[in-house]
């Protein structure tokens, strides 16, 4: 038996057109301050994250939390951690080279990934650690961006098996920080 030319195509084009609908809807992004819910002091930084995404602080954790509203601290794969550091980045390459060189001594985490990265025209750090075993095997991409004297970390943190996964996302969220625009002379912010 023949199948025709026209059935096969038609065919071809109903599995397209079912694989393109099973694909989710394009996440939009938009830019957040960061910013402690109420009073708080914005930090010098703003953020790329899905629309649906708020920023927020949490009791009993420090630093704010940017997720979606169902996301629970600190374990959701969902939730980029911004956090004070004491590490001064100063010298952005001292502290790649610092990690690099901690990497070496300690068998509990490895630093797959520790490099400067200028993110909106600052330098700052991108590194991976993997650290725990089995079940309690995490991956973590943080971004370390210059504040003050100090620090700021923005970290992503997952599953070891589902970090592959969430690394695109994460890579766009962190890479997307940008310092926040310094107001013209004579006007406040």
């Amino acid at each position: 038996m023949r199948v025709p030319t026209y059935l096969i195509a038609l065919a071809a084009v109903s599995m397209q057109a079912a694989a393109f609908a099973a694909q989710p809807a394009a996440t939009t992004f938009h830019r957040v301050e960061i910013k402690p819910p109420g009073q708080g002091k914005p930090l010098p930084y703003t953020i790329e994250v899905p629309q649906d995404w708020q920023v927020r602080q949490v009791t009993g954790y420090p630093g704010l939390w940017i997720g979606p509203a169902d996301a629970k601290p600190p374990e959701d794969a969902r939730l980029i951690w911004v956090r004070g550091s004491q590490i001064p980045l100063a010298k952005p390459d001292e502290v790649v080279a610092n990690i690099k060189a901690n990497d070496a001594k300690e068998a509990d985490w490895a630093a797959p990934r520790a490099e400067v990265k200028e993110v909106g025209g600052v330098r700052g750090v991108l590194w991976q650690m993997d650290s725990g075993s089995g079940d309690t095997a995490r991956s973590t991409l943080t971004l370390k961006m210059p504040l003050a004297n100090l620090a700021a970390d923005f970290v992503a943190s997952a599953k070891q098996s589902e970090f592959p996964k969430m690394l695109p996302l994460y890579e766009r969220i962190l890479l997307s920080v940008r310092p926040v625009a310094a107001a013209p002379a004579g006007k406040k912010p």
